[in-house]
């Protein structure tokens, strides 16, 4: 007749340990739920490229994670807040893949959302392809832009230290010749003074050799002198 064993009695079995028959177990843990609402695609100067909406009844558009963005600019897997919504930037090559989720995403998640994204930007959509060829080239259009403003300024600088140069040239030889005239006119000066001087030292001495003219009233001649022979 078989007998119930309860759990404090001990059955031996050949010598073998009592094998325990309760252990101390915890539930799993209660994680905040995390919805997945958008992934944003933008390029490098957060320009909209494309989208995937993972839900429908998303309130949030591409011009609200636009006024979302840090002041600083975005940064890899450094989350930014919207109300309750939070976006999540993944770089990934020369695109940006923002994650809008409902709740923040935890660590571990995010090591595998950049994994799917990085699959994802191999297998883009063609659509996009011209887009992004589009971007880059305009990118490349304005940079040979800036470096031909670039190299027509520095022409221009270059050309404006030449015609300072030669200014300063000018001035100087303008000042030279200010210099000489004033010379010449000082000794013009002293050659007019000289002049006058060799003038005014002239006249006395003319008046002093010039001879007396003759009498307006000669006396009358002696009547008893004799006549000459």
């Amino acid at each position: 007749m078989l007998r119930e064993v309860s759990e404090e009695e001990a059955v031996p079995r050949h010598g073998l340990g009592i094998v325990p028959t309760n252990f101390a177990t915890q539930g799993p843990k209660t994680v905040p739920r995390v919805d997945y609402e958008r992934i944003f695609i933008l390029d490098e100067q957060a320009k909209p490229v494309g989208e995937y909406a993972l839900r429908d009844n998303c309130p949030l558009e591409y011009e609200d994670l636009q006024r979302s963005i840090p002041a600083s600019g975005m940064r890899h897997l450094l989350s930014f807040f919207q109300g309750e919504y939070v976006f999540t930037p993944f770089r990934v090559e020369n695109l940006w893949f923002v994650v809008l989720t409902h709740g923040v995403p935890r660590i571990e998640e995010r090591g595998s959302i950049g994994t799917l994204l990085a699959a994802m930007r191999a297998h883009l959509p063609a659509s996009l392809v011209p887009t992004l060829a589009e971007k880059e080239l305009a990118l490349r259009e304005r940079e040979r832009d800036l470096e031909r403003r670039e190299s027509l300024v520095s022409f221009r600088e270059e050309r404006a230290l030449i015609l300072e140069a030669d200014v300063q040239i000018a001035g100087t030889k303008v000042r030279e010749l200010e210099t000489g005239v004033r010379a010449r006119e000082m000794r013009l000066d002293a050659l007019r003074d000289y002049a006058l001087e060799m003038q005014r030292a002239f006249r006395p001495s003319v008046k002093s050799t010039v001879p007396d003219g003759p009498e307006e009233n000669p006396a009358p001649p002696d009547a008893t002198a004799s006549p000459p022979p």
